[in-house]
Order: C-alpha cells, then structure tokens, then sequence
C-alpha cells in the first residue's frame, strides 16, 4: 500500500519515539511542547542534530506525499521527476526498533501514546481518512540519510499526491559532524 501523508502544517519530521524519550529523559525536558522547545532552546537543537535525534524537513507546502523508503518500498516511476537530493542527515534508531515519518503538527504537543499504533490518522467531516504519521521497523543504529524530492511529471486531480519524498538510510559505525535541514541557504525542501 502507499503511503500518503498529509501535511496541514508546515514540515515533516524523520525519528524514533524510543530515541526521543531517551534524549528528552537524559537532558531533563519536562515539556510537551518539543517544537517550542527547540525553538528556545538552540544548543539543544543543535546537540539533537547532532546525535541523530530526528530531521526536521521544513516549510515545505501543506498537501498530500507520497512517502517511500528505499529498499522497503518500490522506488518511484519514471512518471515522476527527481527535483532535488540532500545527502548527509543523521539519524538514530532507538531500542524499538521505530522510525516514524510523519506531519510536524504531531510534536507541537507531543504524546507517546500517539505513537503506539504503527499510523496516525483522522477522518475528515466527509469521511476521508487523511494519514499524519506512519511507523516503520528499522534496526536500532545510527544512518546517515539521503533525502530525495519528487514531483509527478503529469499532474493528477485532486484527491492523488503530485510529490513526494523518498528516503535512503545508510548504516554508519559512528556520527561525524552534522547538518541542519533548517538552513534555508543550503536546503530547500519544499518542492513546486
């Protein structure tokens, strides 16, 4: 099946539940509020980046992506066209083995038990069923990771999904240095 994740705010994040309690635990974060968080806090931000807490990929447009990981799902067709690729992004699995890919909304307020389920989603008042997080099995290690954006050749009609993000996970023994997905000089992750 496809994955479809809807964006009605304004990124998407990359990370691992299990690691981001771990992190939260081990520098004493108290609140909820994981955005606002990093927002006031810089450093920490900073140290989140650079032991793989998560990637933050933002602003990018509020619409439909197709989510596909390399190696797990089917690559895209040549019906869609690569319109750019950042290499480099660390990222580390934690102990449940949990890579959530999923609408940066979802840690505005965040909730553990949010993520017990292997996908969030809500139904429209017309009945549609609209995706803000998906869960998959990834083993515990460090990955630095490719980031690969992706627009459909020929514009379909509402309600398919024109972009698209494709992910692709290299395992590494240790992490060495890092890069910050927010400096918009650098990384433009909204694709148009």
């Amino acid at each position: 099946m496809e994955k479809k994740l809807t964006i009605t705010e304004y990124g998407i994040y990359l990370l691992s539940v299990s690691k981001l309690e771990e992190f939260l635990k081990k520098n004493k974060v108290k609140s909820k509020k994981i955005l606002e968080f990093f927002q006031k806090n810089n450093e920490v931000y900073l140290d989140s980046l650079k032991e793989g807490l998560w990637i933050p990929l933002l602003p990018i447009q509020s619409t439909k992506y197709i989510i596909k990981i390399k190696n797990k799902d089917e690559n895209f067709s040549d019906e869609w066209e690569n319109i750019f690729q950042y290499d480099g992004f660390n990222l580390e699995i934690g102990r449940n083995n949990d890579l959530w890919i999923g609408s940066l909304g979802s840690l505005v307020n965040f909730n553990k038990n949010d993520f017990l389920e292997d996908e969030q989603s809500y139904e429209t008042l017309d009945g549609n069923v609209l995706f803000k997080g998906f869960r998959y099995d990834m083993f515990k290690n460090k990955y630095q990771v490719k980031i690969l954006g992706f627009k459909r050749s020929h514009e379909m009609e509402f309600p398919n999904a024109n972009l698209g993000y494709q992910f692709d996970f290299n395992l590494i023994e240790e992490f060495d240095g890092y890069k910050d997905p927010r400096e918009d000089d650098k990384y433009i992750f909204n694709i148009h």
